[in-house]
């Protein structure tokens, strides 16, 4: 496959995800969205300290979302790298993806909404280190436990901004993707697939020994997977009766223990993100149509929900319903102001490898 091709009218009949690597019309933006949003229904509940919608599995509606992303990363990168195979062009991709937004986040999230809720004064507020540190650990991705003085510091849970412990996460996963390309292992499927495995092994008793928040960074199992997934793309067929199979299947392993519900779900996430991606007709283009919103919504929506937690908000569907708008609006912003015009300086592979 030589770069983007034409898509053949979709169908739910079986597609190879070779046959569909190369095209552009797929799902990946909706679901990518739905995913972000998924995350900020998950903490209108865990921010008053109430029951998740998957509770009932041992995990969070948000820890579900994230591993999506991963999926869908693990796939996506690879394939990227294997287009462009130049160190200087891979991190140049991702540096540009992930940064520019997320200095402007912590800027507009020290500068103007701090000042607005901390429950120190003016002075104090700006007068600790903190304050004007906060951008640069944010952007140097140093996000776990990165505070702002009495910045929801009374909340039930008080984080400046939660989701942003997965890019760190992330980036560790692009930098072992990245390992593997220059040394050249990253072309043997079998190297690949054993690594896959492995992590899946790893996942399965990492979230056995520690707390249930680090326990969640098991996610980047799912990257390996998906790019392991790159290398069978020949061999997996993306068809419904296996997606609707899967869904019985996550069930059960969600009521059994955590080890076979991380592997199994793992799995599952991989399967059907692609096959929602590439094999389902394409649905919801109103929901993108005015941009690729769902990184900024991602990294938007807490400091948005823990404002109105602030304020007295205790009911999680006002929470939801109110946050939701807001933290479109300013995805969209992102996307248009800041994403999109930094993508644009990405550069181009002088030649294709696939």
């Amino acid at each position: 496959m030589t770069g983007d091709t034409a898509a053949a009218p979709r169908t739910w009949g079986p597609v190879r995800l070779a046959d569909r690597l190369g095209t552009r019309d797929n799902n990946f933006d909706v679901l990518r969205l739905v995913a972000a949003w998924s995350v900020l229904v998950s903490h209108s509940f865990a921010l008053l300290g109430l029951a998740e919608p998957l509770a009932v599995f041992g995990t969070t509606l948000g820890n579900v979302a994230v591993l999506v992303f991963f999926a869908v990363s693990g796939l996506l990168i690879r394939r990227s790298w294997e287009h462009d195979p130049r160190s200087r062009d891979f991190w140049t991709k991702r540096a540009l993806r992930l940064l520019p937004a997320l200095f402007t986040v912590a800027v507009v999230t020290a500068f103007v909404l701090g000042p607005a809720v901390t429950k120190l004064s003016g002075a104090d507020y700006f007068s600790s280190w903190e304050t004007w540190i906060y951008p640069v650990r944010v952007t140097a991705l140093y996000t776990f436990g990165a505070p702002l003085p009495g910045v929801f510091e009374d909340n039930l849970y008080p984080g400046v901004n939660g989701p942003l412990w997965s890019l760190p996460v992330e980036v560790f996963a692009y930098f072992c993707l990245f390992v593997l390309g220059i040394s050249g292992l990253l072309a043997r499927r079998l190297v690949v697939t054993i690594v896959a495995g492995a992590s899946l092994v790893w996942a399965g008793w990492w979230v056995t020994v520690t707390s249930e928040a680090v326990g969640a960074t098991y996610v980047i199992a799912a990257f390996a997977v998906g790019a392991a997934a790159y290398s069978w793309r020949e061999q997996i067929v993306l068809w419904w009766p296996a997606a609707v199979a899967l869904v019985p299947i996550c069930v059960l392993a969600g009521l059994g223990p955590d080890p076979l519900r991380v592997v199994i779900w793992t799995v599952a996430a991989v399967y059907l993100s692609y096959w929602f991606a590439y094999a389902v007709p394409v649905i919801g283009r109103p929901l993108v149509r005015y941009g690729d919103a769902s990184y900024g919504v991602y990294i938007w929506a807490f400091p948005i929900q823990q404002t109105l937690v602030q304020a007295g908000v205790d009911n999680p569907w006002v929470v939801m319903a109110v946050s939701t708008p807001i933290v479109w609006v300013l995805a969209i912003a992102s996307w248009r102001l800041i994403e999109r015009p930094a993508l644009r300086r990405k550069p181009r592979p002088t030649r294709r490898t696939v």
